[in-house]
């Protein structure tokens, strides 16, 4: 089994083959496994980023469930301040509907004007919110 660093960086480098994610979901469980798995926190907000409108055929679900179990609410802020994702949007609804009005001590209701008024966002990405 592969060390915390060689993990992290192992998901960092990761591009589906072919549109297999297989390998990414075996990263992912190598990555729960960790005494400490909150230190792949940011690479796995910026594999949401890079894949901002796609679900990694399921493996993105994994991972949301996975970041649920940690103190990630800041860089989930930070990334949909940064660049706004499918599932860093759908993790965002989650917090709200669980009736929280913060995220990370901050409005919800003013990072959701800030994603709508950001010009790069795509529309697709803003009808989830």
């Amino acid at each position: 089994m592969k060390n915390s660093l060689e993990i992290i960086s192992s998901i960092k480098s990761f591009h589906p083959k072919d549109g297999n994610w297989l390998e990414l979901d075996d990263l992912i469980d190598q990555l729960w496994t960790l005494d400490k798995p909150e230190v792949g926190i940011n690479v796995l907000f910026n594999l949401f980023e890079k894949y901002n409108k796609s679900d990694g055929e399921g493996v993105f679900w994994s991972i949301l469930h996975g970041l649920e179990t940690l103190d990630y609410e800041e860089q989930l802020y930070q990334s949909l301040l940064y660049k706004p994702s499918f599932m860093g949007i759908i993790m965002l609804n989650r917090i709200e509907n669980s009736g929280s009005e913060l995220i990370a001590d901050k409005s919800i209701a003013d990072l959701k004007v800030h994603i709508k008024n950001n010009p790069e966002v795509d529309q697709e990405l803003l009808a989830e919110l």
